[in-house]
């Protein structure tokens, strides 16, 4: 129910924001590759793209829901992620079906993640 909560809230973020007249996160006249084309060429991969980067964004300010865990070594571990995340999706060309895999598998895990850490920071209980 509260990750629902959350979901919905980032949804109307996106809705609202500076980031919804856009296509992707980036420029897409500037697109330099062939992934960043084809994201650009795609509705579903350009809005995938807007969360990935919206969820990553929202992660570096909420902070670790593990005990112990520093605030730096959460923030490195999340930005290792995402380079390893981003070296995968470029990997993809614009092979559109590899890119939804990669943004879809990299959103489950941005996802659980917020969840976990919102519950933290919103200190309520985590459902399994």
């Amino acid at each position: 129910m509260k990750t629902a909560r959350l979901n919905t809230l980032l949804a109307s973020l996106l809705l609202i924001g500076p980031a919804a007249a856009q296509v992707a996160s980036y420029d897409c006249a500037n697109a330099a590759t062939s992934t960043e084309r084809a994201i650009c060429a795609s509705p579903s991969l350009g809005r995938k793209d807007v969360m990935v980067t919206t969820y990553y964004d929202l992660l570096l300010h909420l902070k670790p829901a593990t005990a112990g865990m520093a605030y730096r070594e959460f923030d490195d571990r999340l930005r290792n992620e995402q380079r390893q995340f981003l070296a995968t999706r470029n990997a993809c060309g614009a092979n559109t079906s590899c890119l939804e895999k990669s943004y879809d598998d990299r959103l489950a895990v941005l996802r659980k993640t917020v969840g976990r850490n919102a519950a933290v920071v919103f200190d309520r209980p985590t459902t399994p």
